[in-house]
């Protein structure tokens, strides 16, 4: 029995509010209201919960928290870094010299413990990315999943006509925008790779220079899933996308096909699924 009396039944009794003040839910805390079309954004789910894991960087202060690795696949990026402006953002500077290739890469992950399965359940990224300053021309970004700590471009697309991008990763799901001279798509795309097989990708929206987007990938029950939500809208779905017991890393990627370099900058990341009771 509690040890207190609930004050304000708000649904079922599985949020309620105690005498301290204290808003207290059943499986989790989430915030930013529910999707809906039109809204930028979905769900946050903040840390704390007994029943979900949940990650949340806003990226304040003056360093990458120690949370996350960087690494670069080639001389001359700038390090990827937190900026001193309002509300907190990490940013990935490219190079204009590096190579204009996928191995040109510079990377933001949580390093070499990969521990994220699509068969927790209720698997899901968010993040609020923009990309450019002046322009998008030579932007290669990757934000999402991938199963290797190691430092990569785990999808990417130079073009070459399937209209399928490659992967790196034997297993990575996340949203891919490639906009170099020989790419095959202006918009953001859902992508995912299952053991080395690549995915039909989906289409989002064309991203805005210099302006944010809120990108959220979604995998529900056991794995057999992935949602690709683009500001809070469903842009569609992949079937069985990655494969469901592989542990991986949340992942941001970037490298430049063209001599502009590019910037993408993190406003904040939010990552969460339920607790898995095994390993």
């Amino acid at each position: 029995m509690s040890q207190f009396n609930k004050q304000v039944s708000l649904h079922g009794q599985r949020a309620y509010i105690t005498p301290d003040d204290v808003l207290v839910a059943k499986s989790a805390v989430a915030t930013g209201g529910e999707r809906s079309v039109g809204r930028r954004g979905g769900n946050v789910v903040l840390p704390g919960s007994p029943a979900y894991v949940a990650e949340w960087d806003d990226f304040l202060g003056d360093l990458i928290d120690d949370r996350w690795s960087t690494a670069e696949g080639d001389s001359g990026h700038d390090a990827v870094a937190v900026r001193a402006q309002t509300n907190g953002v990490a940013r990935l500077h490219m190079s204009s010299t590096a190579a204009k290739t996928p191995a040109g890469y510079i990377v933001l992950n949580t390093g070499l413990f990969p521990q994220w399965k699509a068969n927790q359940g209720k698997l899901r990224i968010a993040g609020r990315v923009k990309v450019g300053q002046t322009t998008l021309t030579g932007a290669n970004v990757f934000f999402g999943f991938s199963d290797t700590g190691a430092a990569q471009m785990p999808i990417y697309d130079t073009g070459g006509g399937s209209g399928t991008p490659l992967s790196n990763a034997s297993n990575a799901v996340g949203w891919l925008l490639s906009r170099g001279a020989a790419s095959p798509s202006t918009v953001w795309r859902g992508v995912s790779v299952n053991a080395d097989v690549d995915a039909t990708p989906i289409s989002g929206d064309a991203p805005t220079v210099n302006t944010y987007d809120v990108l959220e990938i979604e995998i529900r029950d056991t794995g057999d899933v992935a949602y690709f939500y683009q500001n809070g809208v469903l842009k569609g779905s992949i079937s069985s996308p990655v494969l469901s017991t592989r542990g991986m890393v949340p992942v941001v990627a970037a490298f430049s096909s063209e001599d502009t370099g590019q910037v993408v900058d993190i406003d904040w990341i939010n990552v969460s699924a339920l607790r898995d009771t095994g390993e």
